[in-house]
């Protein structure tokens, strides 16, 4: 029997995989990106712009893993586009009419797309056959999609006004849409969307799924804590470090920024040296850890900077290396798995952020600091037999 010719390797359905979960990335920030023109198109201040974040996150967060199971029943394009379709459709209606409760709702619905994005992007990069280097692209994208929001959603300001935000979430999604559609309609396999669905064998289920929450014990710290010292490490600086602003700023944005780069770089190494993703991982963990600690305590910029850029690199090493090994852990059910480790993540950073800001709030940063510093350890204390297994590009 001739083997699937769905089993190539696909650029196509990888860069497809990568701009549904850049859909979702970009729609994390962009409301934070877009504040000053928010702020006046809605008249409020910025305690409700941060709601219109918040209001994107809670649904985001806790729809990880039914967002997975939908992705494992409907298949990754199928699923992909109702996400990406949730996601303009909000996005429309709340283009009509800066009216804040409209606001709300919408990014709301945004974080239940953006939830069946994240899986349906990291299924594609998966069935794309180009092992963790794929999914360390596919994170890398989706990560940087939030930087870049920072960048162009202001710039955007002097046109689009409040509409910012909104007009360009929207269009990240449309773009995305399109690349699914294409990479379905140029498949070279005779394969439906229905025919694409894995098979739900019987198994336990992901939620008692031992190894595959020690798993997510290291992408829950490596994602969630690398947000959380993301949203405050430049206060940090400013603040307790006595930086200027300029500089504040620049350093930390540097904690999201080298992800771009650490998530294929750790991609790269899983697949080309499966034997050290391990100690890669281990490594990785440890060093982010230090440079946590080391921020604990004031010092000048060119500790600061080292801080940062160690912790920006060893935080998007083991992204790759962790999503490989549990989507092949789980063949049968690969996007709840992707779920179940991505709800943990954004959990943390739900709890984490306001803690970590009322610590700072309350002169208590050095605690705070090295509080977030042992909790990149914590993963080390159970490690995952799954680690270090050597992953078949089909997977």
């Amino acid at each position: 029997m001739t083997r699937p010719t769905v089993a190539v390797r696909s650029g196509g359905t990888l860069a497809a995989g990568c701009l549904v979960g850049g859909a979702a990335g970009w729609s994390l920030t962009a409301a934070g990106a877009g504040a000053t023109g928010l702020e006046a198109g809605y008249g409020v201040d910025l305690v409700v712009i941060g709601l219109f974040t918040t209001a994107m996150a809670i649904p985001y967060a806790l729809l990880q893993l039914p967002a997975g199971a939908l992705v494992d029943r409907w298949g990754a394009r199928r699923a992909g586009l109702l996400g990406l379709a949730l996601m303009i459709a909000a996005y429309l209606a709340a283009l009509t009419v800066p009216h804040t409760g409209l606001a709300m709702a919408a990014r709301a619905v945004v974080g239940a797309g953006g939830a069946i994005c994240f899986s349906a992007g990291a299924d594609l990069a998966r069935q794309s056959r180009t092992g963790p280097l794929g999914l360390g692209l596919f994170g890398g994208v989706a990560i940087g999609a939030g930087g870049a929001a920072v960048l162009v959603v202001p710039l955007l300001d002097v046109v689009l006004g409040w509409r910012s935000a909104w007009a360009t979430g929207a269009a990240a999604a449309l773009l995305a849409a399109g690349a699914v559609a294409l990479a379905l309609a140029t498949t070279t396999a005779p394969v439906t969307l229905s025919a694409e669905r894995p098979r739900l064998r019987g198994g336990a289920s992901v939620l008692r799924d031992g190894q595959l929450h020690r798993l997510a014990a290291v992408h829950a710290v490596t994602l969630g804590l690398g947000v959380v010292l993301s949203n405050w490490v430049a206060v940090v600086f400013e603040r307790v470090w006595g930086l200027p602003t300029g500089v504040a700023a620049t350093l930390g944005s540097l904690v999201l920024l080298l992800a771009i780069v650490s998530r294929p770089l750790g991609g790269y190494l899983a697949r080309r040296h499966p034997a050290s993703i391990r100690p890669l991982v281990v490594g990785a963990l440890v060093a982010s850890a230090a440079a946590t600690a080391a921020l604990a305590w004031p010092s000048g910029v060119v500790v600061a900077g080292l801080a940062v850029g160690v912790l920006g690199m060893a935080s998007g090493l083991p992204f790759a290396a962790v999503m490989a090994a549990a989507q092949t852990r789980r063949a049968d059910r690969p996007a709840a798995a992707v779920g179940l480790m991505n709800a943990q993540a954004n959990l943390l950073v739900l709890l984490g952020a306001p803690l970590l800001g009322a610590a700072i709030q309350h002169t208590s940063s050095t605690a705070g600091l090295l509080v977030v510093a042992a909790l990149w350890l914590v993963p080390l204390l159970t490690p995952s037999e799954a680690l270090g297994r050597r992953v078949h590009p089909e997977h």
